[in-house]
Parts: structure tokens; sequence; C-alpha cells
């Protein structure tokens, strides 16, 4: 995977401050000193994009991605947005990656799903899942 984020010195030669790398915003969770999940996000005009989400396999389930998406809604309602997207994937059998249910848990509602650069650099016949959540208005 050609990505900054996999390999130390890419991600030290490629970092903007304020936290910015290859013009994705990059936020953390921190526990007791240690990065415990991060977040990489795009700013879409209206609309904030989640393009990736990590917790390790160790944590996950202790709500360290709740934390960290629901902190990322509060950034995205702070700066005016009127959504949130994101993505995941469907195989070439069509099946949803694990994380379709948890995102639907969290409010974010099924658009539609494409094959585009990204699906096809998985593989033929893998889609993917876009969805949205639409931030209240106060």
């Amino acid at each position: 995977m050609d990505s900054a984020f996999h390999d130390t010195p890419a991600l030290l030669s490629a970092w903007r401050d304020p936290n910015v790398v290859q013009g994705e915003e990059v936020l953390v969770a921190e526990m007791d000193g240690r990065i415990v999940g991060c977040v990489t996000l795009e700013d879409k005009g209206r609309e904030l994009e989640l393009v990736n989400i990590d917790v390790p396999l160790e944590l996950q389930g202790r709500g360290i991605g709740t934390m960290l998406v629901q902190s990322m809604e509060e950034r995205a309602r702070a700066a005016g947005k009127y959504a949130v997207t994101v993505g995941t994937s469907r195989n070439a059998e069509g099946v949803a990656w694990k994380s379709l249910p948890w995102w639907q848990h969290l409010g974010y509602r099924v658009t539609h799903e494409e094959e585009n650069a990204w699906t096809r650099s998985i593989g033929p016949g893998v889609r993917e899942i876009r969805m949205r959540k639409d931030l209240p208005t106060e």
C-alpha cells in the first residue's frame, strides 16, 4: 500500500501542521500516553468525509472508535458542516465489511454503492458502500 501512514519516515516527511498528512487531517485517541486510535478527515465543503478510522484489534469493543467518531462529528458541527460521510466495502461475493452494522448503529445510513479507484485497487467486483449522517442544525 502506498501510504505515508504505514511508513514512519514517509509520515514524518509528509506531515504538515496542523495535523495534516497528504491533505487529510489526523485526529488521534490517547490513553495512558499511548495512541489507541486515529481518524483521518477531509473537508468536502458542506460535508466532512471520514476517510479512515483505525483502532488496534486488541482494543476494539471498548468504545474508542465510537468516541473518535463522536468527537469528529462534534468537530464537523462546530465547523458548520451539514453532514459526515464515510465509506466501507462490499467484497466481490457481495458480503459487506464487518463495520457496516457498527456505522448504522451510530446513525449512518447507506446512500449508494459504487465502484471507484479505491475498490478497483482492492480487486474486481469490490464495491464501496457510501454512507451519510446528517448533522442537526441548531
